[in-house]
């Protein structure tokens, strides 16, 4: 009797690993979230670019110097007009999954710019890339990102990820 107990501790011991892992892994990819949210409330542009999972952009054929000039452009137009975010808030990660050696994690937003009088707002999700086990992440905004884009990550659920997302936006704050 003492033996089979024996047998089923490790294995216990196993399966609470992997959960306190797995919550590690989203702690780490909201702290990397949230780092990426402090660069763009500064409209700091390389500090933005260094949280930017570049990978899936350079595939769509936009070379890293075309990013810095983008989003340096973008930055310093929103600074020229006096723009802020009045709102920038990340919700609780969904739970990360692994797909071709690299971790992946959705974590939802809500944004509301202001400038010249005006407030624009997205409620949409960053998707988190993580090539180190979910040590580090890197990020893209998933307003624009379609299927097409990652064709090799099919667990990438994109319909059901804007769903969610639109659902969420019906649920008063």
């Amino acid at each position: 009797m003492s033996r089979q107990s024996g047998c089923l501790y490790p294995w216990g011991c196993l399966a609470f690993a992997v959960a306190v892992s797995a919550a590690d892994i989203s702690a780490n990819a909201s702290r990397d979230a949230a780092s990426l949210l402090n660069c763009m409330k500064a409209f700091d542009a390389s500090c933005s670019i260094s949280l930017t999972y570049t990978k899936v952009l350079e595939q769509l054929g936009i070379s890293r110097s075309q990013l810095d000039q983008a989003v340096g452009g973008l930055y310093a137009n929103l600074k020229s007009i006096h723009a802020m975010y009045s709102r920038l808030e990340l919700s609780t990660p969904w739970p990360p999954f692994e797909n071709s050696g690299r971790s992946y994690i959705f974590i939802p937003y809500y944004a509301v710019l202001e400038a010249n009088g005006r407030k624009m707002t997205a409620k949409s999700y960053f998707i988190g890339v993580s090539e180190d086990s979910g040590v580090s992440w890197k990020f893209v905004d998933g307003q624009q990102i379609t299927k097409t884009h990652w064709p090799r990550d099919p667990r990438l659920c994109w319909e059901t990820a804007r769903a969610r997302v639109m659902a969420d936006a019906l649920v008063p704050k």
